[in-house]
Parts: structure tokens; sequence; C-alpha cells
């Protein structure tokens, strides 16, 4: 139904561009990371707003997958943080990737509910260390809610269950649950709304200003950790999204019903914008590999004082 109001969406399927390492920042908006990239990235060699296959994550790997070329992917390993991605592929992944590493299962944060993009950066400097030569898809949940830093834990509290969910999602099950939620939402509070608690969305309303700078903050914590990716990664990298983020943008002109988050199919700039960023890194492989086996001694040294020994 959406898709025949709005139209079919013409986007880029990153999976099949020339990169040795494509790093995913789940939900990042373009017009949000074209304010804010300089200050990481410097030295970065192109940067542009693409259209993505997708305005939800789900939406974005079924359209990915379906169009790739398998005998290309079989040569990339799979860093992922993203517990829906699972839930698509199925077994999929097994047949499509060198290796796929499911980094949520190890690493969830049960109190924040979600990966944190310094265990994210942990998982992928192991794998890089024991896997030089292979290419790699490295999938961070931020800038997606919940936000990450505490003094914005006020909002999060609003539905701390509501990432859980996704850890146990079935996606056969809860599609007709989902069009029957979208529905209600509708006529109930006249929005449009998913990937994120309904009683945020109610924040939102009210609180714009706050959410958005949230989101922000999540965005600036997980590209600190991006940056030294692309500091010790050697090769061509590229920095993208599966999808954006609305903060209350009417769906069409017909239609000026407010969405919020990244609800499927729907195609505003917000949700289907998204960032192209091309990072060239020339160092050696010998120097590369020294760096990642240096910042993980040291992460690994913090990780036994602190007494996380995962």
């Amino acid at each position: 139904m959406l898709t025949l109001l709005f139209g079919t969406n013409k986007g880029v399927n990153v999976l099949n561009i020339d990169w040795d390492y494509l790093i995913v920042l789940d939900a990042c908006r373009c017009d949000v990371f074209r304010h804010v990239y300089r200050k990481f990235f410097p030295s970065a060699i192109k940067f542009r707003c693409i259209t993505s296959l997708g305005s939800s994550t789900m939406e974005f790997i079924e359209k990915s997958i379906n169009s790739i070329n398998i005998d290309k992917e079989k040569d990339v390993i799979f860093v992922n943080s993203n517990p829906m991605i699972d839930h698509v592929l199925g077994v999929r992944f097994k047949k499509i990737f060198y290796k796929y590493i499911s980094v949520w299962k190890n690493y969830w944060d049960k109190e924040m509910q979600t990966v944190r993009p310094e265990d994210m950066y942990y998982v992928t400097l192991k794998t890089y260390i024991k896997n030089p030569v292979k290419r790699m898809i490295i999938w961070f949940l931020q800038p997606h809610y919940p936000f990450i830093d505490r003094k914005f834990n006020h909002i999060n509290a609003l539905n701390r269950e509501f990432m859980s969910k996704a850890l146990r999602y079935d996606i056969h099950k809860n599609n007709l649950l989902t069009l029957i939620k979208i529905a209600k939402n509708l006529f109930r509070k006249r929005c449009l709304y998913a990937g994120i608690p309904d009683k945020i969305c109610e924040y939102m309303r009210q609180n714009f200003s706050e959410v958005l700078r949230a989101y922000m903050v999540n965005l600036f914590l997980v590209l600190h950790y991006v940056k030294k990716l692309t500091e010790i990664l050697l090769g061509k990298i590229v920095v993208t999204s599966d999808h954006g983020e609305a903060f209350g943008e009417p769906l069409s002109r017909l239609l000026p019903l407010p969405v919020y988050g990244h609800p499927s199919r729907i195609r505003i700039p917000s949700l289907t914008q998204v960032p192209y960023l091309e990072i060239k890194n020339t160092i050696s492989r010998d120097e590369s590999i020294r760096k990642a086996i240096r910042e993980l001694s040291l992460l690994a040294l913090f990780r036994v004082r602190s007494g996380d020994l995962t």
C-alpha cells in the first residue's frame, strides 16, 4: 500500500560498491552527518548523500541481499551488532558471507539495551587481526535509539524493554501485528512511527530539541570509534547508513501526518537520504596490523582491570 502511494525507491546498493571496509551507522540521517563529519574525517576524499534502498533495517537488508553479487560477498566478513539482521537473513548469511559475526549475542548491554560502540570496535579489531586480508562490513547500532549518554537516561526510561524485543523478534509473526499497530497509530495518534517506542514518540513532540541533541550525541560517540578504525584499517573505507531517522516530518503534502523513527517503505528525504563518505588509508599492511594489535592490547588491559573478561 505505501509503495503504491509513494512510489518505488530507486536506491543505491552499497553492498555492490567497491570498498575494502563498509562501515554502517544504523539510522543515520545524511543532513545531520553532513554537519559533523569534517570534525572527525578532515581527510575524507569524497562525501555525498545517496538514496538508500529502504527506510528501515529490514527493508534495507532484504532489498540489498536480493540484488548482490553472491560470489563477491563470499570474501566478506560481516561484523553485526543489530539483531534484526539475523531475523531477516536467517541461515542465509552462512551461505552469503565468508563469516558472519553476531556481536549482539555476546555484547548486548542489558542495562542500556544496545551494543555499545566500544564493544563493536573491540570485536572488529579482533576480527581484523585474525583476517587482515578479508573485506569487512562493520555494522554499528548508533546513532539509533537508545541514547547511550547517561544524561539522557530519563528518555530511555520511558520504555527500557523496547530494544530487548529485537532479540526475540519473529519476522513471520510480527508483520501482521506491525500493520495493525500502524493502522491504530494513524487513527488514534495521527502519526506514523516505527523503530522507537511510542512514549518516546510522544515525548519528542514536546521536547524535539532534546531528543535531537541525544541523537547527535549518539552520533558523536560512535564516530569517535569509526575515526579510530579509519586510521587502522587499510584501503578504501566507506561510511554509510541503512536508513535515516524522522523527527516529525510530514508524510506527504497530501497526507501531512508526522513521521517519527523509521517505518518501512516511506519515501521522505529524512529516511531515504543517507551519507556516503569515502576515506582512503594508505599505510602499509604491517603498520596497520601493528596499530590494531597495540590498540587491542590496550583495550584488553582496560577490560581486565574493569572486570570485563569477555
